[in-house]
C-alpha cells in the first residue's frame, strides 16, 4: 500500500498541482492581457502585478513543486507509464479547467486529438 501511495499517489498529486498552477496562471494572464515587450521596465511592470495574487503566488509555488513530487513516483515507476498517465491527466484536467472556468471551447478536432492521447496511454499501461 505504501509504494502504490508513493507512486501513484505522487503521480496523481504532481498532475493536480501543476494543472492548478498552469490553470491560475493562466487565469491571471487572461486578466492582464498580453505580456507587452516594449522594455524591461514594461515586463517588470507587468510581473510586479502578476505577483499581486496571492492565488498566483500558491498556483507559481505548487508548479515548482510538481516536478518534485512527479520524480518521487517516477522513482518507483516506469517512464513509460509515469510520464504519459502524467501528460494525459494535465492535458485532461486543464482541458476541464478551460472548458469550464475559461470558456475555451471544445471542438470535434480536440476531442478526437483527446481520445487518441488516452487510447496511447491505456496501450503503454498494458503489460
Amino acid at each position: 500500500m505504501r509504494e502504490m501511495i508513493l507512486s501513484w499517489g505522487m503521480l496523481i498529486l504532481s498532475v493536480v498541482f501543476n494543472a492548478y498552477g498552469v490553470f491560475v496562471i493562466k487565469l491571471k494572464l487572461n486578466q492582464l492581457g498580453a505580456i507587452k515587450l516594449d522594455s524591461l521596465k514594461v515586463v517588470l511592470s507587468y510581473a510586479l502585478e502578476f505577483f499581486k495574487s496571492p492565488l498566483v503566488v500558491s498556483g507559481v509555488a505548487l508548479f515548482f513543486v510538481s516536478p518534485f513530487l512527479f520524480t518521487i513516483a517516477l522513482s518507483r515507476m516506469e517512464i513509460v507509464v509515469a510520464y504519459p498517465v502524467q501528460i494525459g491527466l494535465n492535458f485532461l484536467f486543464l482541458i476541464l479547467l478551460a472548458i469550464i472556468f475559461l470558456g475555451e471551447q471544445l471542438t470535434l478536432y480536440k476531442i478526437i486529438g483527446i481520445v487518441f492521447v488516452f487510447i496511447g496511454i491505456y496501450f503503454l499501461n498494458k503489460s
